[in-house]
């Protein structure tokens, strides 16, 4: 049994110092709740259950409007937690990483996003309704983690770009770390 919990511990706002400032009001402190609360919560990890835990301030409501605010870089935030992790694993002793880009989808119900898409990736697969996206993973020995994501517009949208010229946009914008002294990029070939 988990009893809720009233402070937010020191470690993990020793994690979260050096991140980077997109934030306004108290959103970074509750961007450091929801990641904590992701961490430590029993059970499902909706907004409602994980705001069960906290604290009375602390509500699914500014859960979700942490998560619906426009105005912050989820790509910076992205960048920093992997070039934080990149930074505290250890290194291979080859030196070598691996840069992987693959394309999927991730299936929605309501039809008001304006980002939503239907399709399907072939004739034998299935329909989709959903979120299409590019996700650039960096692996080395036993270690695999996102390190870049982008979502693909629908071909109607102003802003829409291929699967591949994101994919090259993430590849160009990564910064290895200073251990790997060959970086091998590799993709899905479908």
């Amino acid at each position: 049994m988990l009893i809720a919990f009233t402070y937010l511990p020191g470690f993990v706002t020793m994690v979260f110092h050096g991140m980077p400032t997109v934030w306004r009001g108290r959103h970074r402190l509750i961007f450091c709740w929801l990641i904590f609360m992701q961490a430590v919560s029993p059970g499902r990890k909706t907004l409602a259950e994980m705001a069960r835990w906290t604290p009375a301030t602390i509500t699914a409501w500014r859960f979700g409007r942490l998560l619906k605010a426009t105005y912050w870089n989820v790509h910076l935030l992205v960048h920093w937690l992997a070039q934080d992790l990149v930074a505290t694993l250890p290194a291979p002793a080859n030196g070598i990483l691996y840069l992987f880009g693959d394309g999927s989808h991730a299936d929605k119900r309501g039809t008001k996003n304006p980002v939503a898409q239907t399709g399907r990736i072939s004739k034998h697969h299935p329909w989709f309704f959903g979120l299409r996206f590019v996700l650039l993973m960096a692996a080395w020995d036993s270690y695999r983690l996102p390190v870049g994501f982008r979502l693909i517009l629908p071909k109607r949208h102003a802003g829409y770009r291929s699967e591949n010229a994101l994919f090259r946009e993430m590849v160009g914008e990564f910064v290895p770390p200073s251990w790997a002294t060959l970086v091998i990029v590799g993709g899905d070939a479908a």
